[in-house]
């Protein structure tokens, strides 16, 4: 009787806290170093968000062990509001499929508010190539079987996974090397040591304008408005479809008016114009998917990916 006495008495304090959200600056958790892409994103969401909370939102980088280290802070914060997560592909499906150390479950242990955008990659080869579209790749792999390296920005990337779904579908054997970032691989494919990278697709579309590589297609489910004459991987193996993407979460047990709040400003963000034309200069198709649209999609990455996770035997430390 006594606890529920200080329960009843407490909760008109929690409702008022919570109805007062935010009272105080809210904590944007970015699992990667400053600087890159899913930076980017958090600075551009931080500075709308901010404006519609009339509260600021700090950017904390909290990078290390492939995202899952600031994941894993945000999924053991209290579940006030005041402590949220920017997720992506490799904190959310790849970790988790692939390592033993990850210390939280991608869905019970956070609460998924809104997904923001996903990025393609861009297949590439040199521009002095003999191989001048995937179809032409995909023969070369076929009557050269293993002597094809392809790079990524390191395992388990959206870039490996893509090229190994490539490598199912088609029925290839070609090889992964494997990068801690992007940078190191292009420089390699510059240099000849391998044969087609995944890259970023606005470095790509630089590069390939300065006449140092080829665009042979994007890993996207659909051609990209702003480059409508580059061609899909899909268009000619179907299926092999890879992006990577980045979503706003917090911890799990948040309270619902709470996450409907912070959902319905970060939506109103990424309606914004100068947002909208930010992130899509990046090479960004912006999902803006609710809460309970966004956690499905989650699922349906992690059913799509296992598979070609178990088959590169990432799941065992391949790669």
């Amino acid at each position: 009787m006594i606890r529920l006495a200080l329960l009843l008495a407490f909760l008109p304090i929690i409702a008022f806290a919570q109805a007062d959200f935010p009272s105080r600056p809210i904590k944007l958790v970015v699992p990667f170093p400053p600087g890159g892409s899913t930076d980017v994103v958090a600075r551009l969401l931080s500075a709308k968000l901010s404006e519609g909370f009339r509260q600021p939102v700090v950017i904390e980088n909290r990078p290390g062990a492939g995202a899952t280290l600031g994941t894993e802070v945000v999924a053991k914060a209290s579940a006030d509001g005041y402590t949220l997560l920017i997720t992506a592909l490799p904190s959310i499906v790849t970790g988790p499929l692939t390592s033993h150390e990850v210390r939280y479950d991608p869905l019970k242990d956070l609460t998924h508010i809104a997904m923001i955008g996903s990025f393609p990659n861009a297949l590439v080869v040199r521009a002095d190539s003999p191989i001048d579209s995937v179809a032409a790749l995909v023969a070369y792999a076929k009557a050269n079987p293993g002597k094809l390296f392809y790079g990524s920005a390191g395992p388990g990337s959206a870039g490996h996974l893509t090229g190994e779904l490539l490598r199912m579908k088609a029925g290839i054997d070609i090889l992964h090397v494997s990068y801690k970032g992007a940078a190191p691989a292009f420089a390699d494919l510059l240099s000849g040591q391998i044969g087609a990278d995944f890259d970023g697709v606005i470095n790509a579309v630089s590069q390939a304008r300065a006449g140092r590589i080829r665009l042979l297609a994007v890993s996207s489910e659909k051609r990209l408005p702003k480059q409508p004459d580059l061609p899909t991987i899909d268009e000619t193996v179907k299926g092999v479809i890879g992006e990577s993407w980045f979503g706003l979460a917090g911890p799990a047990g948040m309270p619902m008016n709470i996450v409907q709040h912070v959902e319905a400003e970060t939506l109103r963000a990424l309606q914004a114009p100068d947002v909208r034309s930010r992130l899509e200069d990046t090479g960004m198709t912006i999902t803006a998917l609710r809460g309970p649209q966004f956690v499905e999609f989650i699922q349906a990455d992690i059913r799509k990916w296992t598979p070609v996770i178990r088959a590169a035997k990432l799941d065992q430390g391949g790669k």
